[in-house]
C-alpha cells in the first residue's frame, strides 16, 4: 500500500515517546499528536501504512537488503558468500555459525519487527476507539483486521527466529511496560493464530480488493499464513502434532476451494520485476519506482544478489551441491532439465551456451563467467535486463505463493497417510514446470519427494533454512555441507541490547 513517510515518522516519535502525556504538557493547535491524530478514515490508514512499512524491514536499507539477505539465504546449506562478503564479518557469522547476541543482523531483525509489532498495536488501540462518524464499520473492522495479521506476523517472524520471544499486545506506556518477561512458546503460538483467526473473517478475498490496494492483506493470506503457522507448530510440539495437521490443512484447504489463485506460467517473471502481484500472489512486498507513492519503494537487492560477473556485487553463488539436487531427476522436460532451475540459476549447460538463443543477458554463459567455469550464479532477483543492474530496482517480493500453499498442504496430507491427494497437489506444481507426474507409494519418498519439489521452487526465497530445523534435519544437511554447526545454532540468541535494556529479558 502507499506509505507516508511523514505519518510513518510520527510513528516513529510515538514509539520512541511513548502514549501518555503530562498533565504540564501543553498543546500545540497545529502539531500532530497522539490525541488529534486518530480523526478520521484517512488517518486510520496512515497509521496502518506505517504499520505494514516494517514488513521484512523493508524501510531500512540495513535490515532489507543486507541484514535480511544474510539471514535468510547465508544459513542454508546450498549457497557460499561471494568474496566480498569476507569484508563484513557481521555478515559471514550467520554463514559460520558463529554469530553473538551483538550482531547488527540480529539486533536489526528484533528491532523491527518489535517497531512494526508497536505500530500494528497503535492502530488496534485507537481505531477500535474512533467513532461511526470518523470511520464507517466496514471500514474500521477491515483495518483493525489488517492490525491484527501485520501483528501476528510479525510475532511469528520474531518465532520463527529466537528461541525466547515476549508478546507485545498494547503499546507501552510506562517503563513497567516495556521491562516485560519471555513468554512460552506455545503461549506465543497461541497468540498469533488468535490474532489470524479474529482477523481472516474481516479481511477481503483477493478479487474483492481494487488494484490500488494489491499487495495489502486478504482473506487468503490469513487463510495460508494459519495453515503455515499451525505446520511450524509441528516441530515445536510433536506431541499434538495430529491436531497440529489437522488445522493446517483445513485452512490451506480453504485457500484452493477460494478458487482466488492460481499457479502463474511465467515462473521466472514473479522474481525479475516483469510480474507483480501475479495470480499466484497471497501476499507480496511491494516494490514500485512512483515517487509519486509517498515513499521510493525500491531497493538494490537485485545488485547484491547479482553476480559479480553479471555487474553485481557478488555477494551469493549456489554450491556444486545445489546444482546436483536440481539437475537429479535428468532431462525429463522435453530434452532439457526440469524449468525451473534455468529460471532460479545460471550454469555451465548448453542451455546457456545457445549461441543462437544467448539467454545469459544477451551473451552465452560462456562469455559471461568463462569457459569450463563451475559458477553458479543466482537469477532469481535480479532484472530481466541488465541495464537494471547497478541501479535500484522495483522487484516485488512475494512472501506468500499458491505454490507454497499446494506443497504445504501435500505435506500435511502425506502426514496424514493420504498419498493420492499428497500426489495431486505435488504433480500440481511440477506440471507448471513441464514435468511429467510422480507416482509414489510410500510416505518417505513423497517427503522426500516434497523436500526436493520445494527446493526447485523456493530456493533463494528464504524457507530452506526453517524447513530443515521444522523436519529434525538442520545438522545432518549442515554437515553433509561440510558446514560448521551446532544444533543451539537453530535460533538467534536474544539480541544483547534487549537483554541489557529490559531486566526481565534474561
Amino acid at each position: 500500500m502507499k506509505t507516508n513517510k511523514l505519518y510513518i515518522g510520527l510513528f516513529l516519535l510515538m514509539a520512541a515517546m511513548g502514549c501518555k502525556k503530562s498533565e504540564l504538557e501543553q498543546n500545540v493547535p497545529d502539531q500532530l499528536t497522539v490525541d488529534n491524530f486518530w480523526i478520521n478514515k484517512d488517518r486510520a490508514l496512515a497509521g496502518l501504512s506505517a504499520a505494514y512499512s516494517q514488513v521484512e524491514g523493508f524501510v531500512s536499507w540495513d535490515n532489507y537488503v543486507e541484514a535480511r539477505s544474510v539471514r535468510e539465504f547465508y544459513r542454508e546449506d546450498y549457497v557460499v558468500p561471494g568474496a566480498d562478503a569476507y569484508n563484513y564479518p557481521w555478515w559471514t557469522e550467520h554463514y559460520n555459525f558463529d554469530f553473538t547476541s551483538g550482531n547488527y543482523a540480529i539486533d536489526l531483525l528484533w528491532r523491527e519487527n518489535y517497531r512494526g509489532i508497536n505500530f500494528a498495536n497503535q492502530v488496534l488501540e485507537n481505531v477500535s476507539k474512533m467513532s461511526a462518524a470518523a470511520i464507517d464499520d466496514a471500514s474500521k473492522k477491515q483495518i483493525l483486521a489488517e492490525a491484527k495479521f501485520l501483528r501476528a506476523y510479525y510475532h511469528f517472524k520474531v518465532l520463527t527466529n529466537f528461541s525466547k520471544v515476549i508478546i507485545r499486545d498494547k503499546v507501552p506506556t510506562s517503563d513497567a511496560d516495556l521491562s516485560k518477561a519471555f513468554s512460552e512458546r506455545a503461549e506465543v503460538y497461541g497468540f498469533i493464530l488468535k490474532d489470524l483467526q479474529e482477523a481472516e473473517p474481516d479481511l477481503p478475498l483477493r478479487s474483492a480488493r481494487p488494484a490500488t490496494e494489491l499487495g495489502r492483506i486478504t482473506r487468503g493470506a490469513a487463510q495460508a499464513y494459519l495453515g503455515k503457522v499451525n505446520l511450524y507448530r509441528v516441530g515445536d510440539d510433536q506431541s499434538n502434532a495430529t491436531a497440529y495437521y489437522a488445522e493446517a490443512g483445513n485452512w490451506f484447504n480453504k485457500v484452493i476451494l477460494s478458487n482466488e489463485y492460481k499457479l502463474d506460467d511465467n515462473f521466472l517473471g514473479m522474481f525479475n520485476g516483469t510480474t507483480k502481484n501475479s495470480t499466484e500472489s497471497v501476499f507480496e512486498l511491494q516494490q514500485t519506482e512512483d515517487e509519486t507513492s509517498g515513499a521510493l519503494y525500491k531497493s538494490y537487492l537485485s545488485d547484491w544478489v547479482a553476480a559479480s560477473e553479471l555487474g553485481g556485487y557478488g555477494e551469493i553463488y549456489g554450491t556444486p551441491g545445489l546444482l546436483t539436487e536440481m539437475l537429479k531427476e535428468g532431462e525429463v522436460a522435453n530434452g532439457n532439465y526440469d524449468a525451473r532451475v534455468y529460471q532460479t540459476m545460471y550454469f555451465n549447460d548448453a542451455y546457456f551456451n545457445d549461441t543462437a538463443n544467448p539467454r545469459v543477458y544477451g551473451k552465452t554463459y560462456d562469455a559471461v563467467f568463462g569457459k569450463d567455469a563451475k559458477t553458479i550464479a543466482f537469477r532469481k532477483w535480479i532484472p530481466a535486463g541488465p541495464d537494471r543492474i547497478g541501479f535500484a530496482n522495483a522487484i516485488n517480493v512475494p512472501l506468500m505463493r499458491y505454490a507454497d500453499v499446494l506443497l504445504m498442504y501435500a505435506e500435511v496430507l502425506n502426514e496424514q497417510q493420504k498419498p493420492g491427494d499428497a500426489l495431486t497437489w505435488i504433480n500440481k506444481v511440477r506440471g507448471r514446470a513441464g514435468l511429467p507426474d510422480v507416482n509414489l507409494n510410500s510416505k518417505a519418498l513423497i517427503f522426500d519427494q516434497i523436500v526436493h519439489e520445494r527446493i526447485m521452487e523456493f530456493t533463494l526465497e528464504g524457507s530452506r533454512f526453517y524447513d530443515l530445523r521444522r523436519w529434525g534435519m538442520l545438522s545432518q544437511k549442515m554437515q553433509a555441507a561440510g558446514r560448521k554447526f551446532s544444533p543451539e545454532q537453530a535460533f538467534y540468541p536474544t539480541p544483547f541490547k534487549e537483554s541489557t535494556n529490559n531486566p526481565s529479558a534474561q
